[in-house]
């Protein structure tokens, strides 16, 4: 089975604006600046399967603890804005999660975006995997699903557009100037393990999940099985960003600097 992300382009740019803001502006009262962020996504689903569902709007959550190499939120905020999406009806349903992994140039020997593809690090990380465990947000029939963005950023030393395109049926790349942004997502089905066939049981582990010590030590109810997703995006299957000007972000000392397009573009299209 494939099943579908349609992510509106309203969303997306919500998405984007969050992103790289929590990357490139140093927030009150954290020491480090490209902390990561996390959002809730909703929006509509089908009724049957094939799984398929639109993402329409996002609300950032803006009381979640960000930190460098982590963000977590608590149970509560959730409940609050379930009830909240509860009035505004069908085209409001809590679909899943989204949150950034943010890189900067020359942590663990990142010093260009050929590393991040080479180490796959726009993937899932197995502690995300494992938040999905027991926590399906859709229920279709008897099937429960739930469904993950991430957004992984990192700025280079230049511009370099060159591999900017739809890389699988769950993963683009594009640029903004020297930041280079990578959107992959994902859907879960939940199965309990003891009914999982073998190729399940394997494709389970494509992050990493079985593998963590954590997941070994504690029983889950169900397990959140990676399906085939594909995502649409109309604004980066249409171009998207490509020949737009765009300023250049720095980082220097735990600060970022950014210099807009007017003062940093030099490409030939600018």
């Amino acid at each position: 089975m494939k099943a579908t992300i349609k992510l509106t382009n309203s969303a997306f740019f919500s998405l984007l604006l969050e992103g790289l803001e929590a990357y490139a502006i140093k927030h009150q009262g954290k020491k480090d600046v490209a902390i990561e962020t996390h959002a809730q996504l909703w929006g509509s689903f089908n009724k049957r399967l094939p799984f398929s569902c639109e993402i329409k709007h996002i609300s950032v959550d803006s009381s979640a603890n960000k930190k460098r190499g982590s963000v977590s939120v608590a149970a509560s905020v959730l409940d609050l804005k379930k009830d909240i999406a509860r009035v505004f009806g069908d085209g409001y349903k809590h679909l899943g999660t989204f949150h950034t992994h943010p890189w900067v140039l020359g942590e663990e020997n990142i010093s260009s975006p050929s590393d991040i593809r080479r180490g796959r690090l726009f993937n899932f990380s197995p502690e995300d995997h494992i938040c999905e465990c027991d926590d399906p947000t859709i229920t279709i029939g008897k099937n429960e699903f739930s469904i993950a963005l991430v957004m992984t950023i990192f700025a280079g030393k230049k511009a370099d557009d060159r591999k900017d395109s739809r890389l699988d049926d769950s993963l683009f790349e594009f640029s903004l100037g020297n930041i280079k942004i990578w959107l992959k997502a994902q859907i879960y089905q939940h199965k309990s393990e003891s009914s999982l066939s073998p190729e399940e049981k394997k494709q389970s582990n494509i992050y990493g999940l079985l593998d963590l010590p954590s997941y070994k030590k504690q029983k889950y109810e169900s397990l959140p099985v990676p399906v085939p997703t594909r995502l649409e995006l109309t604004y980066l299957d249409e171009y998207g960003p490509l020949f737009q000007d765009f300023g250049r972000l720095t980082f220097n000392d735990g600060d970022a600097e950014y210099r807009t397009a007017r003062d940093a573009e030099k490409r030939w299209f600018a």
